[in-house]
């Protein structure tokens, strides 16, 4: 089959998703597919592991513009020209037999995005030009992603299908809800014990040292003030607590919320790392207090690697969770239900079932049943596709 994927960036070190879609190009192109990625920016995972030749996909890179609605028109023309079977669109364009929001909806993200805001941060965004400019281009973008009445539609979870009929009036036959998978080879625990020792050591870690970590690269969307609220109370009781915060987290307005509460010597802020796996490695828990998240793929990186996880039930990767893998929050900003829940992963017995289970959850959701799901898809709209040319 002959198929199209239309996405921003590929490039697998460049964060979960676009690891995600290297992850899908790859595998495609393993079971024989003749697959073509149409994007703005790659690096190294434009061809990527050790795949032969005939493996690799054959990519098609756009010039940046900085107007998305620009972009997406130069996409529909490239995707035009491939006469392609299948085209999968990541969030790119408009018009592909296949969308695939793996962001989720705007709408919901952009009003749980001013709930993680302070009344003065919500203030300020209204009076920057840049914002609103931003917000209509946007708006026109989606309203066009989801005007049209044909195509599948692919939800990442059961949060992100209600949205998309609640609040974008898609029919409920045109979405097919395929939650996301995770590279259990690359992230389990056998890997990052080869990681574990030297990470450790290097973050000045002791034994003693309970390490939890949060990777983000929208740190307030994902919740790292009620996280930081949270680690400054468990601390009380658990002074061998450590926090390591990586992604955007060298915002000096972050450092200052630690500084204020009294936890700064305590959090690690390492900002953009190439390389998770060893931060995976070096954790004991993972923690995400998001506000949104259409379906976390740290959140499924960190079940895989071994860790407990604790999340949100705003996050579409929590429907995955039996709760035996970890905690999931009502509410984001509950910082001592939160704090609760990193006490009981500070017990060595609790966070040794934890890690089982978690890992057992996320070898039921590796990537080989995600590609499978999509592979089934992609059969049924081109044999849909066909049917209509032969009519």
């Amino acid at each position: 089959m002959r198929i199209a994927i239309a996405c921003q960036r590929f490039d697998s070190a460049a964060g979960g998703l676009e690891h995600w879609t290297c992850q899908l190009v790859r595998g495609l192109a393993e079971r024989g597919h003749e697959v073509h990625v149409v994007a703005f920016h790659a690096g190294p995972a434009s061809q990527p592991g050790k795949a032969r030749q005939s493996e690799r996909p054959l990519l098609h890179l756009l010039p940046w513009s900085g107007s998305r609605l620009r972009r997406a028109r130069a996409v529909q023309v490239a995707l035009a020209g491939l006469k392609a079977d299948v085209v999968h669109d990541l969030g790119a364009c408009w018009s592909a037999g296949i969308l695939h929001p793996q962001a989720g909806s705007g709408v919901a993200n952009r009003r749980l995005d001013n709930s993680s805001r302070t009344p003065r941060e919500r203030w300020e965004q209204r009076l920057r030009p840049s914002y609103w400019r931003w917000l209509l281009e946007y708006r026109e973008f989606e309203r066009r992603q989801y005007a049209r009445s044909r195509g599948a539609i692919i939800a990442v979870s059961r949060m992100v299908e209600r949205d998309l009929r609640e609040l974008h009036g898609v029919a409920a036959d045109r979405i097919r809800r395929i939650p996301n998978g995770v590279d259990t080879a690359r992230f389990s625990p056998s890997v990052c014990a080869e990681y574990r020792q030297e990470m450790r050591t290097r973050l000045k870690l002791e034994p003693r040292h309970t390490l939890y970590l949060f990777a983000a690269h929208n740190p307030r969307l994902k919740g790292f003030r009620p996280l930081l609220e949270a680690f400054a109370q468990l601390r009380s009781g658990h002074p061998e607590a450590r926090l390591a915060m990586i992604g955007k987290t060298a915002d000096p307005e972050q450092r200052r919320a630690a500084a204020r509460l009294g936890v700064a010597d305590f959090v690690l802020f390492e900002g953009f790392v190439d390389n998770v796996l060893p931060y995976y490695a070096a954790a004991d828990a993972f923690v995400l207090p998001t506000y949104y998240d259409a379906c976390s793929l740290t959140v499924l990186e960190a079940l895989a690697c071994g860790l407990p996880a604790i999340t949100t039930t705003h996050n579409g990767a929590s429907e995955l969770m039996t709760r035996k893998e970890g905690f999931v929050l009502d509410d984001p900003q509950d910082s001592h239900a939160l704090a609760v829940a990193m006490a009981r992963c500070a017990e060595p017995a609790a966070r040794l079932t934890m890690a089982k289970a978690a890992r057992e959850m996320a070898v039921q959701n590796g990537m080989d049943k995600n590609i499978d799901a999509i592979e089934n898809l992609y059969r049924e709209c081109a044999a849909r596709r066909t049917g209509r040319t032969e009519a």
